[in-house]
Parts: structure tokens; C-alpha cells; sequence
């Protein structure tokens, strides 16, 4: 499981008001459809959001789109943007693995930034890595005909295994030593240890990649269910080509059952859980809706194997 989507109340911030420019993808209509001409900006891993809070503010008519995996970081950058009245940016939290090609359509991007990520220089952690052949696609797909993707990294491993998966994706890039960038907290570091950096500058280019979100969840209808197979199931694991299902623990409730599940879309983790409920005519099994969750294969498989498994007589 190399990444995992939070799922919380964002209960460390006691400034509610900066929430508001925090966005669930998982509640919007996949993929993002703008409409109009202004140039678009991605951040990938902002941070406390100081360089996109930064150019937002001196670029008014651009739009700035953050994606960081980290709440207290998407709540810090909510705060700036809050303190300093900015209209023009959007914060998503959650692993841009995934929202990079979920979030956004093919050629919608004008310039796609990330600066010093986690190079995770350990070979055991290469799939932990964020620019992977498949992110690279996904990533390069998004930009306008004329867009780019800067990479800034102190890691020279990191730069040669980045422009390795460029190269072997057929991407046109430009790599060469850059000094320290003093805007970001860990370019004034490495800039005060005398540590070097290096840029990589990406071109656009098609690619063809398949998203994970579907349009729809089953529901399961069940004349009748076995409780001995409900607590049968509630250890159990599946495993089908990409897809892993475990569930972890049942809830017994007055009007049904609550099934902890944690789904994996190849690599992609999301917990949630099943409701077996109680209906006129037998027994009803679907997602819980109360639980922000993107609809995947996975997803989708765990609901009909829950359906499968349960049903009595």
C-alpha cells in the first residue's frame, strides 16, 4: 500500500473559515471542466503554501490549484489565503498520484510546479516515489500545447531517476544545476548548508491513460442475509488483478450493519465503509454515503462481493 487519501474533519485548525478554500475532489463531477481563458497553475506538495500564495497574489488573473496529501499543510495554506483575501486559489488535499489524472482533462493546464518533494532515496521506497512513468504521463497529458512542468530537487538521485522515467516515456526535458530557491523554506536550507539543486523542465505531450473514477455504485438487494456470514466476512481479503479488498470489522447498528472496508486501486488506498441495512422487502447493501470516497473499481467490487458473501437462505 504505498499511498493512502485521508479522510478527517480537519479538526487542527480552530480558524473554520479558512476550510472554505479547502475542496474535496471526491465530491466534485471528475474530471474539472473549465470554461474560460485564464492561464491555470498546479502545485504539487505547496507545503505551508508560501510560493502559491506568493504568485497568486501577484498574478490576480491566474488561477493557482494546490494538491498536498497533508491536512495541517492544506490548512496552513488555507489560512494564507484567508489572511491575505486571495480569490484565486484552489487547495485540494489528497495524493496527487491520483488527482493528477482524475482532477483535471488532457491539454487544461498551463504550468505544472512542484519544489523539493521527498526523493525517499531508499531503494525499498521507490514505489512510495512521486514521478513514476505512469505519473509522468498522467502529469504531461494535462499541460496546454505549450505547457511545462518544473521540477526542483537537492536529490541528484532523485533527478537521475526522474529524467530516467522521462526518458523512457519519450518526454522532452531540460535538466541543469540551478542555485538553491530562497522563496521556499527548504531552498533557504539547503541554500545556508551550501547544498546544490537541479531543475527539470518538461514539454506537453499526449499521452493515453485511463482514469479510475466510474460513474456509478451498485446497490444490492438481498431477499435475505446470513449474520453467521456477516461476521464471516468482516476479516476477510480478496485480491483481483490491481484490486485488493479487506475488510476490517463490523457494526451492528438498530436498522443494519456497518462493514469497515479498505480497498486498494493499484496503489491507491481508500477506507470506508459498507451499509447492510434493513429494508421492507429483505436487506439492502451499499456504500455509506456519510464517508467522502472516490468511486472506483475497487470500490465498486467491494459492494458486490459484500452482496455475493451475505446472502442467506
Amino acid at each position: 500500500m504505498e499511498y493512502t487519501q485521508n479522510f478527517t474533519n480537519f479538526k487542527v485548525s480552530k480558524n473554520t473559515k479558512c476550510l472554505k478554500y479547502i475542496s474535496f475532489p471526491e465530491d466534485l463531477h471528475l474530471p474539472l471542466k473549465f470554461d474560460d481563458n485564464k492561464k491555470r497553475i498546479v502545485e504539487i506538495g505547496f507545503g505551508n503554501g508560501e510560493i502559491m500564495t506568493r504568485m497568486a497574489r501577484s498574478r490576480s488573473d491566474d488561477v493557482f490549484i494546490g494538491i498536498e496529501n497533508s491536512e495541517i499543510s492544506c490548512v496552513k495554506a488555507a489560512k494564507r489565503v484567508l489572511d491575505l483575501g486571495l480569490k484565486n486559489v484552489m487547495i485540494f488535499q489528497g495524493d496527487a498520484k491520483f488527482l493528477i489524472q482524475e482532477v483535471f482533462e488532457p491539454s487544461s493546464i498551463d504550468l505544472i510546479l512542484s519544489f523539493y518533494p521527498i526523493p525517499w532515496p531508499k531503494n525499498s521506497h521507490e514505489k512510495r516515489r512521486l514521478f513514476s512513468e505512469e505519473f509522468l504521463k498522467n502529469a504531461l497529458r494535462t499541460l496546454k500545447k505549450d505547457g511545462k512542468f518544473l521540477i526542483v530537487t537537492d536529490d541528484e538521485n532523485h533527478v537521475e531517476w526522474i529524467t530516467d522515467n522521462a526518458l523512457k516515456i519519450g518526454a522532452v526535458f531540460l535538466k541543469r544545476n540551478v542555485m538553491p530557491l530562497k522563496a521556499t523554506k527548504y531552498g533557504r536550507k539547503w541554500n545556508e548548508m551550501g547544498r546544490k539543486s537541479w531543475s527539470i523542465i518538461m514539454e506537453s505531450h499526449e499521452f493515453s491513460t485511463s482514469r479510475m473514477v466510474i460513474d456509478w455504485m451498485p446497490h444490492v438487494h438481498l431477499k435475505d442475509i446470513s449474520f453467521e456470514k456477516i461476521n464471516e466476512i468482516a476479516s476477510k481479503k480478496f485480491v483481483e488483478n490491481e484490486s485488493i479488498i479487506q475488510f476490517k470489522g463490523v457494526f451492528k447498528g438498530d436498522e443494519g450493519y456497518l462493514l469497515k472496508t479498505i480497498s486498494v486501486d493499484d496503489g491507491f488506498v481508500q477506507t470506508y465503509y459498507i451499509i447492510v441495512k434493513k429494508e421492507k422487502d429483505g436487506w439492502l447493501a451499499r456504500l455509506d454515503e456519510g464517508i467522502k470516497v472516490f468511486k472506483t473499481h475497487a470500490v465498486k467490487k467491494s459492494v458486490e462481493i459484500v452482496g455475493n458473501f451475505i446472502v442467506g437462505g
